[in-house]
Formats: structure tokens, C-alpha cells, sequence
């Protein structure tokens, strides 16, 4: 019998604070004008890749050299959606409209792209597991999909819940698969080894998640959307916590920093949120004043943040240090 537990948490002066930081950003527009970037993926390199939502391209920043390139998306209209960087260093994307995953290998240069088996199953997010197996959610197919890179073939696993509109996707160190359920209001399991899926319902209804994270301890982090909150799944006791957003936010894409703590864009706001799990406290941070809209969001190798502002046409990078001292202010 798994155990719901919902701690909503008092939000008061001692557990969020906000602070004006556009100073911290440093901003790289995008070469090619109104590319509008959404999701990105940092390389074992540090190069961000990110999705250029309005070009059918994927583009790729190399900070040490300061240098931009592209890459088109062979079918046209793909309309990407997610985008992840597997330890072999290949650069993997969901087609939506295509009903493809692709692949860029960054040394050859080459793009390749694969049918999903399930017709209009719309591909959403996707990951890659520790032996280089592409994982994604079809939101249409109410599947899990796999995809085997060494034998080029794949394995759907449908959803217990009918309709359930699966999103965000993530694996753990046990080779475990969890999913958000963003109609089912559940966050799901499955557990490759056996084919078995495990649902868990969220303490909120109408949570409408997004997206999901392993954090450094080994919980879940979630991005709640109707309920304004964070939440936080103990993989060991089966038990939900949440937390509200500052002045009722809305999360849209998650990361985790070196130190565990969690960080967040948001859907209607210039801001960027990291939350302490450890002291329970929020810290909002404004990116950009104007027309702004923080969107994908990473950590690279040295700590820094960076994070695509699609109406701006830029990647912002806030360094390590930086979050550090706004921490200690």
C-alpha cells in the first residue's frame, strides 16, 4: 500500500526571498534571427544545444569559442519537442509531427532519424538511460517508448491509464524509467528488467505536471502547474511532499545543480526559481527585465546555469559563483 503525503508549506519571509540579478546573466543571442529557442542539452564539452522552435533546426553554442552553428531537421515541419545528450555524446530529439526520434552525431556531422512504431503517437520528452538506450513519452500513444541505438530497433510500453498525456521523463540510478502523467495526474514507473509499471497518484488533483528530475538524493522533483507548486517523490517510502511556488508560479522546465538544489523556469514570468530542499527555501532570481520568457533549462560541468529565453532569441549563463553569493545574501 503506498502512503500520499501532501506538507504544504508556509511560504513566509524566512523561506523565499527574490533578488534582481540580470547583472549575474551573461546573454548570447542566437545568430540566426527569431530561431526562438526552447529546450537545450549541455554536451560532456559544455556545448548547449537547444531547439530552434521556429526554424526546424537544432542549434549548437560552443561558449569557449563564442561560435553558433545549426543544424537542419531533414524532415520538414518536424516541430521538435525535447532534446537530450546521451554519455555517448550523440545529441537526440523528439519529432512531434513527424513521429520520429533524430540523432545529430557532432563529430560527423550526421542527422538520422527513426519511425516510432505507433502511428501519431507524438513524441514529447525524452532522456538517455546509463548504457546510451533512448527512453521518450509518446503523449498521443500513451506509451513508454525505447529506442535501442546499438540494434536500431524499439520497445513501446502502453500506460495502464487510458489517455494519460504522458510529459517529462527521467531514469534512475537503478535503471528505473518514471514519467509524469500530465491528464492521469500520476507520476509513473517502469522498471525495464520486467516490463512492470507502478502509478502513483499526486497529492494534488488537477496537478496538470510537467516536467520531472532525479535530485541528488535520489527523490523526484516535479514541476506542478494547476497547484502553483514543487514536489518532491521519496522513491523509498512512496510518500509525496509539496511545496507552493512563490506568489503562486508555475513551473516549466527543471534542472538540479551540483548541490542538489532544484531549479525551475517558469511559464509566465522572467524569473528563474531555485528551491534548497534542504532548508526548504526559495529564491527567485529576475533574469531579464522586458519581454522575457526563460525557457529549456541545464547545468553544465562547472556548475554554471544556463538556460534558452525564447523571445529574446538568447542563452543566458549564470556562473557557479554567482548562485553561490545570491545564496548567501
Amino acid at each position: 500500500m503506498r502512503k500520499v503525503v501532501a506538507a504544504l508549506a508556509i511560504l513566509s519571509c524566512f523561506l523565499c526571498a527574490s533578488v534582481w540579478a540580470g547583472s549575474a546573466f551573461k546573454s548570447f543571442t542566437v545568430t540566426t534571427e527569431y530561431a526562438f529557442p526552447t529546450r537545450i542539452a549541455i554536451d560532456p564539452s559544455d556545448s548547449i544545444w537547444f531547439i530552434e522552435s521556429n526554424l526546424n533546426r537544432i542549434g549548437q553554442f560552443q561558449p569557449d569559442k563564442g561560435v553558433f552553428s545549426e543544424h537542419d531537421i531533414p524532415t520538414t515541419r518536424a516541430l521538435p519537442g525535447d532534446i537530450t545528450v546521451s554519455r555517448q555524446g550523440l545529441v537526440w530529439i523528439t519529432e512531434m509531427d513527424a513521429n520520429q526520434i533524430g540523432v545529430i552525431d557532432p563529430v560527423s556531422g550526421s542527422f538520422k532519424e527513426y519511425d516510432i512504431p505507433t502511428i501519431d503517437s507524438s513524441p514529447y520528452r525524452i532522456v538517455a538511460d546509463k548504457q546510451g538506450n533512448i527512453w521518450f513519452t509518446e503523449f498521443y500513444g500513451n506509451k513508454i517508448g525505447m529506442f535501442d541505438p546499438q540494434t536500431e530497433t524499439f520497445n513501446e510500453y502502453p500506460i495502464p491509464t487510458p489517455a494519460s498525456r504522458t510529459s517529462g521523463i527521467t531514469t534512475d540510478q537503478q535503471g528505473r524509467v518514471w514519467f509524469i502523467e500530465t491528464q492521469g495526474n500520476k507520476l509513473g514507473r517502469l522498471d525495464p528488467a520486467d516490463g512492470k509499471m507502478v502509478e502513483f497518484e499526486l497529492p494534488l488533483p488537477f496537478e496538470a505536471p510537467g516536467d520531472v528530475v532525479m535530485g541528488a538524493s535520489g527523490a523526484l522533483w516535479i514541476g506542478g502547474r494547476k497547484g502553483h507548486s514543487l514536489i518532491k517523490f521519496d522513491s523509498a517510502t512512496e510518500r509525496f511532499e509539496t511545496f507552493p511556488m512563490p506568489d503562486r508560479m508555475v513551473s516549466e522546465s527543471l534542472t538540479v545543480a551540483e548541490d542538489g538544489k532544484i531549479i525551475s523556469t517558469l511559464k509566465t514570468s522572467s524569473k528563474i526559481v531555485l528551491f534548497d530542499p534542504e532548508k526548504k527555501k526559495f529564491l527567485e532570481v529576475e533574469a531579464a527585465m522586458g519581454k522575457s520568457k526563460p525557457n529549456g533549462i541545464d547545468v553544465d560541468s562547472k556548475g554554471n546555469i544556463w538556460f534558452a529565453d525564447t523571445p529574446r532569441n538568447a542563452l543566458f549563463k549564470m556562473d557557479r559563483a554567482m548562485v553561490r553569493k545570491l545564496w548567501m545574501n
